[in-house]
């Protein structure tokens, strides 16, 4: 459980207030001398030798008066303060600055800078607030801390003060507090290595890059806001976004879910008839299915075609699917990699029309060029600005492009010398991106190398000399590992240019699109970080939640959904979004796909 008060807003995600892997003795809550809510915690070091305190959440350290003396605050954002009394040593010289989630304020001790009592061990006495909490004059506005979660631990109180019991996120009592009582163990804020080897995803937000071939789009209600699509066992289901959080999970579909959908049969958020929502496509083993989503759900799950069935003849990262519009209708096509050729099933709006071959060449067998999936990806992109769909192919020698006519695709023309297979590109480690970053409207080639990021820009007509734009985020190197630090695109400021953004060991790192080149690498928050967010268990998406258009961080975690919002210069503290698609409550990568775009 969590502290569900609507005006407040969500709450951040506090950690406990000492070290990773530490065991200090905690209490029930209390009550502050100059508040009425029971809204403070003491956390004791006891018999450890490390008595560091350390903030709980990201914010900006402020100081508070009182008579003669001080203590330190932290604002964290959204009208919630955490305030840490009874230090020794408190590092004044943060005041005013922004800190980081596990920043030490100062050491557990007994001073009274302020007045009270001093206890019985060195401690740290952490309140909680909220300036959204309605209290009475000269009252201070403390959160009433019962249901608040710490770390992966939720307090419980008893109905006496200091009393209370403490639970894990499975619901097991693990702590009875009567005053301070040992103990609980800090997470260690190492995330779960992967049981499985999961499909190539590059930018780790739990769509795989073969299925991400088809731009997903999940604002079910067009308010341009993105809510959440996940395909669970029982069927698709959704959760609004407000911009500051997500409403409980619901099944809006009964249909692609349970044994018969996986990994190897594709499933698509995409408004297909064009009516401005998103619906749910799937290539199963009878064909693609359609559900029509609406602001209600989705209605009857409808077979669109029996072509193109998830099996023997169409196989995830071998024979490619990807939903795009050739025909400038404005709805998204079937086009499909297969032995021979390229095929295009129309969409009439209520179905996909027979395969026509439109391509002989980009086909998986020797007579079509040998084009293998796990070394030559291939795109469906409008290219060259006239609305409908090309071609592109990363090959061996070089990227290709066949352009289309309005009826078929032309052969295959190389537009670029670099980014090749024999160039050393691969699909992992050195992913290559087809995405606008020189604001023309254009996609160009973004790629990871070992050297840095190298840009090639889109002429319209072919693409020019590759460009290194930042000697930062080498693929390859121990700080960039394809497999562990994804790295994505999207613009992080608001100036209508994508930025890079890097789950890193240490954090989220993120360089500025300045035009031409990429700024500096600078590190945005220590959350996030690929260390604890393992990408098999804990995927991460970077879009515009609240629609201020900067793309804000969005995470699948172990307990729920966290979002943490760009300010233009940084991320802010993560806040607990939504407690549902966590992978504590079943959800895993492998076979649930959660999705979050616009």
């Amino acid at each position: 459980m969590r502290l569900s008060v609507p005006a407040y807003g969500p709450q951040p995600v506090f950690r406990l207030p000492y070290a990773p892997g530490l065991r200090w003795g905690a209490s029930g809550s209390h009550a502050d001398s100059d508040g009425i809510h029971r809204g403070a915690v003491d956390f004791a070091p006891l018999s450890s030798s490390d008595k560091r305190v350390l903030t709980v959440a990201a914010g900006m350290v402020y100081r508070v008066r009182c008579g003669d003396g001080w203590f330190l605050g932290v604002d964290h954002g959204g009208g919630w303060m955490s305030e840490y009394y009874h230090l020794t040593s408190a590092r004044s010289s943060l005041v005013g600055t922004w800190v980081e989630a596990g920043t030490r304020l100062g050491y557990a001790g007994q001073t009274l800078p302020c007045g009270g009592t001093p206890g019985a061990h060195p401690h740290v006495h952490l309140s909680i607030l909220n300036s959204a909490v309605d209290v009475p004059s000269g009252k201070r506005k403390y959160v009433a801390v019962n249901g608040v979660q710490f770390d992966n631990y939720t307090l419980e109180d008893a109905s006496g003060a200091y009393d209370g019991a403490w639970r894990n996120l499975a619901g097991t009592k693990v702590l009875t507090s009567r005053g301070v009582t040992c103990c609980l163990r800090a997470s260690s804020r190492v995330g779960p290595d992967p049981t499985w080897s999961p499909l190539l995803d590059t930018d780790g937000n739990g769509v795989d890059d073969y299925s991400e071939a088809t731009a997903h789009d999940t604002d079910l209600n067009s308010d341009g806001l993105p809510d959440i699509v996940a395909f669970g066992g029982s069927g698709v289901y959704t959760s609004q976004g407000s911009g500051r959080a997500f409403t409980a999970a619901r099944l809006a579909s009964g249909s692609f879910g349970g044994s018969s959908w996986t990994r190897s049969t594709p499933r698509h958020s995409i408004d297909v008839n064009n009516d401005g929502r998103p619906d749910a496509v799937g290539f199963g083993s009878a064909g693609v299915h359609v559900a029509i989503g609406s602001s209600q759900g989705y209605g009857t799950t409808r077979l669109w075609t029996t072509h193109y069935r998830s099996g023997s003849s169409w196989r995830v990262g071998v024979e490619q699917r990807v939903l795009a519009d050739v025909t400038g209708d404005r709805r998204p096509d079937i086009v499909a990699f297969g032995g021979a050729g390229v095929y295009v099933s129309r969409n009439t709006g209520s179905s996909f029309a027979a395969p026509e071959q439109w391509s002989t060449a980009m086909g998986t067998s020797a007579a079509a060029g040998g084009w293998v999936e796990s070394r030559h990806p291939r795109h469906v992109l409008d290219m060259d600005g006239d609305g409908r769909a090309d071609l592109v192919g990363f090959r061996n020698q070089g990227v290709y492009v066949a352009r289309n006519t309005g009826s078929g695709f032309a052969d295959p023309v190389r537009w670029s010398t670099g980014f090749g297979f024999d160039n050393g590109w691969k699909r992992e480690p050195t992913p290559r991106h087809l995405v606008d970053v020189t604001g023309d409207g254009r996609p160009d080639v973004v790629g990871f190398g070992s050297s840095g990021v190298w840009v090639a820009r889109n002429t319209g007509s072919t693409f020019a000399a590759s460009v290194r734009w930042t000697t930062s985020f080498r693929s390859g190197s121990d700080a960039w590992r394809g497999d562990r630090h994804p790295r994505t695109l999207a613009d992080v400021n608001g100036d209508g240019r994508l930025d890079i953004v890097g789950f890193g060991t240490g954090g989220t790192v993120v360089s500025l699109n300045r035009g031409t080149s990429f700024a500096p690498a600078a590190r945005w928050t220590t959350s996030f970080s690929s260390t604890e967010w393992t990408t098999a268990w804990m995927p991460r998406a970077v879009v515009d939640v609240n629609g201020d258009g900067r793309a804000d961080v969005v995470g699948f975690a172990r307990d729920g959904v966290q979002v943490a919002l760009s300010s233009g210069s940084r991320f802010g503290a993560p806040t607990h979004a939504g407690t549902a698609y966590g992978w504590e409550k079943g959800w895993r990568v492998q076979g649930h796909q959660r999705s979050i775009a616009l």
